[in-house]
């Protein structure tokens, strides 16, 4: 008689444990993190069933093992299929919720509180859920407005949530801190706060939040905020911004005269008027705009190292492509996957991706260093008529078209073609693609204005 499997039993315990942890801590976001890792079920499975295997096998019984049923495989490839999809969704921004929290209704309460500010120089602001704008002003207080919403099953019970969530303005030292102690409700995740806050300009802010946009406006001190899940706007900061984000849809940042850190997951990034050093690293799928930024540039991502001395001009990218228009070098670029076109750079330009087309059109004279290298892609590279330069284009599997003329020489070997020329003592210049078409261009040519030849089969 075959022995009855334990893992049933064990997993149905996990989780319900799962569940009572949501039940007693409803702010945490237990379905977007069940998303995510989910294969931590699978794992468990696996782990449990191999220790009744080894169980079995030490005494001497492997022969009453119990395999997979066939229902115990279709359960599985459900999970797999359902978890795939729900990870694949939290990725592009679907923010999950437990279907119970459509029921009740929604009672809204106003909120109003100001304290003097003093000397403050600091006010810090903690808000579970709710949207948070906070703008600075010619003014000695801290005033704040807005509303709370309750999701309950009846104006009473709505009631006792407001009681046990008052909006409390604590002066301690140098600092204020406004907090809506959305924590003390049983179900805090079902409460809502949207703050509108003015603050004397003078001072530095602070914010935490789990879920909630936030929008900072006109403040000279510097930024740090903190969410799982926000979109970011700051406009005329006067000191450092720190943004900590665990997913955003949008976080833009203009007019700042300090340094700008930003670290998380999320989609768009927009930075125009950075008068201080950018350090982005995260993960980031969406349009990321980068515009005037007066000191150095470091993006670090997953598939992408970006590094600029300063950037008058701009960068555009996303997860297919790269452009860029008056950078001021050295210039490093590391990118997996990606269609690169960079015109009008100084200094020097060093470049390698995986796979993608590359377009360089350097303007600045004299010619800064070039290194540009891909696996596989296409290089076209325009010079300005009078450069001077010293250049090596390769292609180990493709061909090398010269539009530029004289002095450059193409050579053939095989597969494998480069050109090869020398005008005057300039940059020196070397791009190779391991698979694709080697292009040298002269400014201004008619040949410049043609259409690239296909990409090579890979």
């Amino acid at each position: 008689m075959k022995r009855r499997s334990l893992t049933g039993p064990i997993l149905l315990i996990l989780l319900g444990v799962a569940f009572l942890i949501y039940n007693l801590r409803p702010d945490i976001e237990f379905f977007d993190l069940l998303s995510q890792y989910w294969p931590f079920l699978l794992i468990a499975w696996g782990s449990l069933r191999l220790v009744e295997v080894l169980v079995d096998y030490f005494r001497g019984s492997l022969a009453n093992a119990s395999g997979f049923t066939g229902g115990e495989v279709v359960l599985i490839v459900f999970i797999c299929f359902i978890g795939w999809g729900a990870f694949e969704a939290h990725n592009h921004g679907v923010h999950f919720r437990p279907a119970w929290e459509a029921f009740g209704e929604h009672y809204d309460f106003n909120v109003a509180d100001q304290k003097p500010a003093g000397n403050v120089t600091r006010v810090v602001f903690e808000n579970n859920r709710g949207n948070l704008k906070v703008v600075g002003a010619d003014t000695t207080e801290v005033k704040v407005t807005g509303r709370k919403t309750i999701q309950a099953m009846n104006q009473t019970e709505a009631d006792r949530g407001n009681d046990r969530t008052p909006l409390e303005i604590v002066t301690q030292g140098d600092t204020i801190t406004v907090r809506t102690n959305q924590d003390r409700n049983p179900t805090s995740g079902k409460i809502s706060e949207d703050l509108e806050i003015t603050v004397p300009s003078r001072v530095s802010v602070e914010l935490h939040g789990n879920y909630g946009d936030f929008d900072v406006s006109e403040v000279n001190g510097s930024v740090d905020l903190q969410s799982d899940r926000a979109d970011v706007r700051l406009n005329k900061i006067g000191g450092n911004a720190r943004v900590e984000l665990q997913r955003s849809d949008l976080v833009r940042a203009a007019d700042l005269k300090g340094n700008m850190d930003l670290q998380g997951k999320g989609s768009d990034i927009e930075l125009e008027n950075i008068a201080g050093q950018v350090t982005i690293n995260g993960s980031y799928s969406g349009n990321l705009e980068f515009k005037n930024l007066a000191k150095p540039l470091h993006f670090e991502s997953p598939n992408t190292d970006l590094q600029v001395a300063a950037l008058p001009g701009q960068i555009s990218m996303d997860l297919g492509e790269l452009t860029g228009n008056n950078l001021v070098g050295p210039v490093h670029l590391v990118t997996k996957s990606k269609d690169v076109k960079i015109e009008d750079f100084s200094n020097s330009l060093e470049l390698e991706t995986e796979r993608g087309d590359i377009d360089l059109q350097p303007k600045h004279m004299p010619l800064a260093k070039i290194d540009a290298r891909s696996r596989s892609g296409q290089i076209s590279l325009v010079l300005p008529d009078k450069a001077a330069f010293q250049l090596v284009a390769t292609t180990d599997h493709g061909e090398a078209v010269n539009d530029f003329g004289a002095p450059i020489q193409k050579e053939t070997d095989g597969r494998s073609s480069s050109l090869k020329g020398t005008v005057g003592q300039g940059a020196s210049i070397h791009v190779v693609t391991e698979r694709g078409t080697v292009t040298v261009r002269k400014a201004g040519s008619e040949t410049e204005e043609t259409e690239k030849p296909d990409k090579a089969e890979t």
